[in-house]
């Protein structure tokens, strides 16, 4: 009986070790993260999302993810500072050692340390309508819809001066020691303003006006000289234009394209272009020495209901294209490879407005 017992107990070993053995062909490899999968090699530690929010409701947002893991945060500012960013956030800019983020209709400016997401410093004195900042030197630069360009001191974080520009100045950008701001005559619908005002940084002073179109609200440094400025029109019989600026020369030439939004990188634009009434968008790429214009593919883009920001890896080419859903819900963060494959899709907060690497 013992025997029996025993030559039970080794076959059923034998059963259990075959069926518990696996065929090495029919093995699956280790799942990746399809973020990590897609970042590798990217030696910046975080993407930040910006979410604008919706006006008056006191809910902009910053989430992140962690290229190493994968991990996406949501509201990090929230729950690393125990209060909400503000309303409205407009613009985010790593400058130095820090991130600047402007919040527009809280009137603030958020100092933040890139590697934990807490607040340094919060900027309000003197601050009113904050729109876009942009460093250079000891200082960064606020536009804001009071008409003005703050000048603040990084070191103090306090506003140091202040320059009279046009009607409601929206972008900026540094080229030498000049200082190039679009004036969109915004909130003067539909006596828009249409010029670019040049400002001295060693004087701050306004020296220069040019005209360069309809409702000027982006705009991008190509190279030492040459700007890209969006120009939006009236949003009726006057559609958006893209117009080069020559800070060398003073010379302009209006491009045959339409734009809504771009980034530069590597002697390119990437560009789209909404139409607001068809709710469509089409992507393109602008060759910045020719100026020629090369389709952009991005296959499930057709999913994005209203691209409002768009970025790009420098490392490995990978674009970043958000989507606000119209701002009837939380918003979307799409990459794409270089190429235009879609290599992953993430829910934000409300109105993903600007994404930034650290």
């Amino acid at each position: 009986m013992k025997k029996l017992t025993l030559l039970i107990c080794i076959l059923f070993f034998v059963i259990v070790s075959v069926s518990c053995k696996k065929d090495p062909a029919k093995e699956e490899e280790p799942q990746v993260d399809e973020i990590v999968k897609a970042e590798q090699g990217t030696p910046a530690k975080y993407i930040y999302i910006l979410n604008e929010g919706t006006w008056g409701n006191n809910e902009a947002s910053l989430d992140r993810i962690e290229l190493a893991t994968g991990i996406f945060e949501h509201n990090v500012f929230g729950a690393q500072n125990g209060r909400d960013l503000g309303d409205v956030a407009n613009d985010i800019q790593l400058y130095g050692s820090k991130m600047y983020i402007v919040v527009n209709n809280s009137n603030t400016l958020e100092v933040v340390e890139p590697e934990s997401g807490r607040s340094i410093q919060q900027i309000s004195e003197g601050i009113n309508q904050p729109r876009y900042v942009v460093g250079a030197g000891a200082y960064v630069y606020v536009s804001s819809y009071s008409d003005l360009v703050y000048k603040i001191d990084t070191a103090t974080f306090s506003v140091v001066a202040t320059c009279n520009v046009g009607r409601d100045p929206e972008m900026m950008a540094v080229v030498g020691q000049k200082l190039y701001v679009v004036n969109s005559g915004g909130l003067d619908n539909p006596n828009y303003d249409t010029t670019l005002s040049v400002v001295d940084l060693a004087t701050f002073q306004e020296v220069e006006r040019i005209t360069v179109g309809t409702n000027p609200t982006k705009l991008a440094k190509i190279d030492d000289e040459r700007l890209l400025v969006i120009c939006n029109g009236n949003y009726g019989n006057e559609p958006s234009s893209l117009v080069v600026v020559n800070t060398g020369t003073g010379t302009k030439e209006k491009l045959s394209f339409t734009c809504t939004n771009l980034l530069i990188n590597n002697g390119q634009a990437l560009c789209y272009d909404y139409d607001w009434s068809a709710l469509t968008a089409v992507f393109y790429r602008l060759n910045l020495n020719t100026f020629a214009k090369e389709s952009l593919v991005l296959n499930g883009s057709g999913d994005i209901a209203c691209p409002y920001g768009i970025a790009v890896n420098s490392y490995n080419g990978n674009i970043y294209v958000t989507d606000s859903q119209n701002f009837l819900s939380s918003g979307d963060i799409y990459c794409f490879s270089a190429t235009g494959a879609l290599l992953y899709k993430r829910e934000c907060g409300m109105g993903p407005a600007k994404v930034v690497m650290w």
